[in-house]
């Protein structure tokens, strides 16, 4: 690695991180907000906060990232060319070939990793971070029992006289199904209750009486018992769906959209989403085109004007995106085509800025 790529790296390194943590932060703050009162509620670990932040990260990375690369391309250009530090690396021989280099070799090597993570890694953590939380949504996390008052149990209604909520001993039991006359009653003198968080209640019962239905109405079955033990399940079980597009791998969506049995509509939607994929995974090298001369070209004058600038640029470029994702989904023939209209705008911009700082 030559003196000037080190020395390049080192100015935009610590940009790109910055940049990468603020639109990490930004993007997840409202899964984080989500996630933290589900934790809160469900009495769950802050370990179980970070699992799903780590499924969700390469999700996220594929916005974060190429934002992160154009504000600290054009963030690092702008300060060596307002320092005079262009001027001088140009004085002293180097073309601005050679000085874009670096940034356009970092801009391959996101774009090559970004296929990765649009196709592959970033629907895979985003489906595992719906499962997680979908589990922990369902999970008991406490079990308020108030004396002398009927405590819902899922179908159950458990009453007792006295109860003490640091042990879960129980007095004066009486534990019936309602809306079920030939349904299973239980009393008891003591009981004790425990949580099995996550799947339901379990209840100790001691010297008591069972009463089970009979197939005449007037009659039941009764017998007593000194500790009988039963389980009341409350964790509802997951109710079946369909995955999202983000949830849904590249060869999925192909998979999908090849079945005859696809509806028109659905198939335009799997295509246009493999097609958006691959083209954000290659927005570092469309914004390098735009970067590289924006921001040696750039004349602050005032603080903070490349950062604007670059946000400027960002917005366009998805702006572009978003508008090719919907027209894409309106025909069939422009479905694989609609979402390049950014990468071919920006590489448009690109060559327009580039020929113009050559001609400098």
């Amino acid at each position: 690695m030559s003196i000037l790529t080190r020395y390049l790296l080192r100015q935009f390194l610590p940009i790109f991180g910055a940049a990468l943590a603020l639109f990490l932060g930004v993007l997840l703050m409202n899964q984080f907000l989500r996630l933290f009162t589900l934790a809160m509620l469900k009495g769950l670990p802050i370990g179980w906060i970070l699992a799903c932040f780590a499924r969700l990260l390469p999700a996220f990375a594929g916005l974060a990232v190429p934002m992160a690369y154009l504000v600290a391309t054009m963030t690092a250009l702008g300060h060596l060319a307002e320092s005079g530090e262009i001027m001088a690396l140009r004085a002293g021989g180097f073309s601005h070939r050679e000085i874009a280099r670096p940034f356009l070799g970092l801009a391959l090597a996101l774009s090559a990793l970004l296929l990765v993570v649009n196709h592959k890694a970033g629907p895979d953590g985003f489906h595992s971070f719906r499962q997680r939380t979908s589990e922990a949504a369902r999970k008991l996390a406490r079990v308020e029992v108030r004396p002398r008052s009927f405590t819902p149990l899922g179908p159950w209604r458990l009453y007792t006289r006295e109860a003490d909520p640091a042990s879960g001993r129980l007095r004066g039991v009486y534990l019936v199904r309602p809306g079920r006359a030939d349904g299973v009653r239980v009393n008891a003198e003591t009981g004790r209750l425990r949580l099995d968080a996550g799947r339901g209640v379990e209840l100790e019962l001691a010297d008591g009486q069972l009463q089970l239905p009979n197939k005449d109405p007037e009659r039941f079955t009764a017998g007593r018992f000194a500790r009988y033990r039963v389980f009341l399940p409350l964790a509802p079980p997951p109710a079946p769906r369909e995955p999202d597009l983000q949830e849904m791998t590249t060869r999925e969506l192909r998979r999908r959209g090849a079945d005859p049995r696809t509806s028109p509509d659905h198939r335009r939607e799997y295509v246009v989403e493999a097609a958006a994929r691959t083209a954000g995974a290659l927005s570092p090298f469309v914004f390098c085109w735009v970067a590289v001369p924006l921001g040696l070209g750039l004349r602050r004058r005032a603080r903070g004007a490349d950062f604007a600038a670059s946000l400027g640029v960002m917005f366009a470029f998805y702006g572009l995106l978003v508008v090719g994702i919907g027209v894409g989904r309106r025909g069939d023939l422009l479905a694989p085509a609609a979402p390049w209209l950014a990468d071919a705008a920006g590489l448009a911009a690109g060559a327009w800025l580039t020929r113009r700082a050559a001609a400098r």
